[in-house]
């Protein structure tokens, strides 16, 4: 029976074939994008280092003696603690080996959840101003509207098909998005993810394929093909520090939240925000109006006094 990392101090504690078949099934069962796929084979790899240069065998002393030398915050401390506690759990749920989760017993840091920061409708019409002269305007536009229209996340835009576009006559009216862990949600087009939509198909054109393409070729990727979410990120942030903008409120997932906060605002019931986001849990949803209640909380403080 192989050892689990840190079941001995001696040889590979990370045996390639467990890593490769662990990466599989984060991406393929677990529905983990590749950044996080990353970040818990890193995690894996700096446990590993530790067990060793110790000399200590996988333990919770051990996970609470690498805690408290990296001095980690809350948040990157319940990151780390996930991933050798679901990688542990893969060896003994998938592989069949008989292996002891060493972060059992460990205590987990609360973390307090931080209130969106996401850019208002006149900062948004700004931003996209900011694609004007990129070699893609048209491609960055498109999405930067569709996804603040929308909600979805980039890696759903970019996954999405002609055939996922729901259409009546001649207006696309709806999409079929396939999220995490493959499930499949039916997402409406708002008016000004439609008007991106059409605007879009009528330089990309209507042929099968992935909606949303590079117009030119380059080195790494070709016309026809989708950006990545790389690209996209990158360009984004260009685009709103072109305008004076701060590059961190103006992120994919930034203008999700943006969509999601504007319809609590507007009145939208929770649950409907929860399935048209792809939410599992309410819970996730739920930040969404604490952070319209903080918005109005701050417009009512600058409120003038009123003078005499």
């Amino acid at each position: 029976m192989q050892a689990a990392p840190g079941e001995g101090v001696s040889g590979n504690l990370l045996p390639k074939e467990h890593l490769q078949d662990y990466a599989r099934y984060l991406r393929l069962e677990k529905g983990h994008t590749e950044r996080g796929v990353r970040r818990y084979l890193q995690d894996l790899a700096y446990w590993e280092r530790f067990l060793a240069e110790k000399g200590l065998p996988s333990s919770a002393e051990a996970v609470r003696l690498f805690l408290a030398e990296k001095g980690f915050s809350a948040k990157r401390t319940q990151g780390f603690l996930a991933a050798i506690r679901s990688y542990y759990r893969f060896l003994r749920e998938v592989r069949g080996l008989e292996v002891e989760d060493p972060t059992e017993g460990v205590a987990r840091p609360r973390v307090g959840r931080r209130l969106p920061l996401y850019p208002t409708p006149e900062e948004v019409g700004r931003f996209v101003q900011g694609a004007e002269g990129e070699k893609e305007e048209a491609l960055l536009k498109a999405l930067a509207l569709f996804l603040y229209g929308t909600g979805l996340r980039i890696s759903e835009a970019l996954s999405l098909k002609m055939s996922g576009l729901l259409w009546e006559g001649e207006r696309p009216v709806a999409l079929r998005v396939v999220g995490k862990r493959d499930k499949e949600r039916l997402v409406p087009l708002s008016p000004i993810a439609r008007e991106a939509l059409e605007a879009w198909l009528s330089v990309r054109g209507r042929g099968r394929g992935p909606v949303f393409v590079l117009l030119h070729d380059y080195p790494r990727a070709r016309k026809g093909k989708p950006p990545s979410a790389v690209y996209v990120e990158g360009r984004f942030r260009a685009m709103a520090l072109r305008m004076g903008l701060d590059p961190k409120r103006f992120t994919p997932h930034k203008l999700r939240h943006a969509y999601a906060t504007a319809l609590v605002e507007a009145g939208v019931d929770l649950t409907a925000v929860k399935d048209l986001l792809g939410h599992e849990s309410l819970a996730t949803t739920g930040i969404y109006v604490h952070a319209s209640r903080e918005r109005l909380r701050r417009a009512v403080e600058s409120l003038p006094r009123p003078e005499g």
